[in-house]
């Protein structure tokens, strides 16, 4: 008793799944351009406490 093997269903997805018994695809993102500017470029959560932590060191220096 032997099996014939089908190739194309032993053969890794793009995923790395190979085989029957798979978890379903996973959807992929493709909106990641705004996401990388926000990580790069963080001016909405640094530039307002920098700017006063600033101000608050150059006017203690100047009294």
């Amino acid at each position: 008793m032997t099996t014939e093997q089908h190739p194309q269903q032993n053969e890794p997805n793009e995923f790395g799944f190979a085989g029957a018994a798979t978890g379903p695809e996973a959807t992929r993102q493709t909106s990641t351009e705004g996401d990388a500017e926000d990580i790069a470029v963080p001016a909405d959560d640094l530039t307002g406490p920098l700017t006063h932590a600033l101000e608050e060191a150059t006017s203690h220096d100047e009294s």
